[in-house]
C-alpha cells in the first residue's frame, strides 16, 4: 500500500512538472496541457500512463493560428532498488495540424525485445533510396528475417519504419528537445523566458539520468574521479567550467 502511495505521488509530481513546463514556454490556458496519470497493469505490473490531455495533442500557434500538434505519453513504475519513479515507454511526436500522421515520433521502450534500439526516432518522410536499400536488405540471416517480417504485415517498407537510435536508455532526448525544435524550426509561439524554462527542466532531466547512471557504474565513476583529481576527502568538488554554456542544459 505504502509503494502505491508512493508511486501515485511520484506520478501526479512528474504529471505536474510536465504540465509547469508546458505552461511556462507555451502559456497558460483555461484546460490543462497534461491529463491527471492513469493506473493501468502491464503484465502484473503497476504502472501510471501520463500523457496530453487532448487526445488530439497539444496545438503549437504560430502567429495565434494552430500550426503543429505535439503529442506525448510517459508510462512510469517504481521498479528500481531506490524505488524512484522511472519511465518503462514512452513516445514524444509532431504533426501538422491538418494531418492526421505525424513528421516524426521519439520513443522509447526499457524492455525492448527484438533488434529495435531503446531508444529511437522515425521520421515520416519519402526516400526512394531508402526503400530500395531496404527491399535489398541482403541474403543473410538478419536480410532474411526484415524482408520476411515486411510479407508476413504485408507492410511495404517505408523511410517511415527505420528506427535511428537516439541516445539509449540514458541519454534519449526529452520533451524539452521537441519543444526547442518546433521553436527553433517552425517559430512558434512562445512565453517570455522560454529557453530559461526548458533548459532548466533539461538540466534536472539530464542529473536524473547521470544520477542513475552514476548507481549503474560506480567504477567508473569513482576511478574517473580520483584519477581526475575531483576527490578531496569526503568531498567531490566540481571544476568551473568558464565562458561556456553546462552541458546539462545544452541542446
Amino acid at each position: 500500500m505504502n509503494e502505491n502511495a508512493g508511486l501515485v505521488r511520484q506520478a501526479e509530481w512528474f504529471a505536474q512538472e510536465l504540465e509547469n513546463l508546458l505552461t511556462a514556454v507555451l502559456g497558460a490556458r483555461e484546460t490543462p496541457y497534461t491529463g491527471v496519470p492513469v493506473g493501468v497493469d502491464n503484465r502484473g505490473e503497476e504502472s501510471f500512463l501520463i500523457r496530453q490531455a487532448d487526445p488530439e495533442g497539444v496545438p503549437l500557434t504560430v502567429d495565434g493560428r494552430p500550426l503543429l500538434r505535439l503529442a506525448y505519453r510517459f508510462r512510469c513504475t517504481c521498479s528500481n532498488p531506490v524505488n524512484e519513479l522511472q519511465v518503462e515507454d514512452s513516445g514524444i511526436s509532431l504533426r501538422a495540424e491538418a494531418d492526421a500522421e505525424p513528421m516524426f515520433h521519439y520513443d522509447y521502450v526499457r524492455s525492448v525485445r527484438g533488434t529495435i534500439p531503446a531508444a529511437h526516432i522515425n521520421v515520416h518522410a519519402s526516400n526512394d533510396s531508402a526503400t530500395k536499400a531496404m527491399l535489398a536488405c541482403g541474403a543473410k540471416a538478419q536480410g532474411r528475417n526484415r524482408r520476411r517480417e515486411f510479407v508476413q504485415r504485408g507492410f511495404f517498407p517505408t523511410f517511415s519504419s527505420l528506427h535511428f537510435p537516439v541516445g539509449g536508455d540514458r541519454l534519449r532526448p526529452g520533451l524539452e528537445d521537441v519543444l526547442q525544435m518546433a521553436v527553433y524550426e517552425f517559430g512558434i509561439d512562445t512565453e517570455g523566458g522560454w529557453l530559461d524554462v526548458i533548459e532548466e527542466s533539461r538540466e534536472r532531466y539530464r542529473e536524473t539520468q547521470l544520477r542513475a547512471f552514476v548507481r549503474e557504474f560506480p567504477d567508473i565513476a569513482f576511478g574517473e574521479l580520483r584519477s581526475g583529481g575531483y576527490l578531496n576527502g569526503d568531498t567531490v568538488v566540481r571544476p568551473e567550467r568558464v565562458g561556456r554554456p553546462s552541458r546539462l542544459k545544452r541542446y
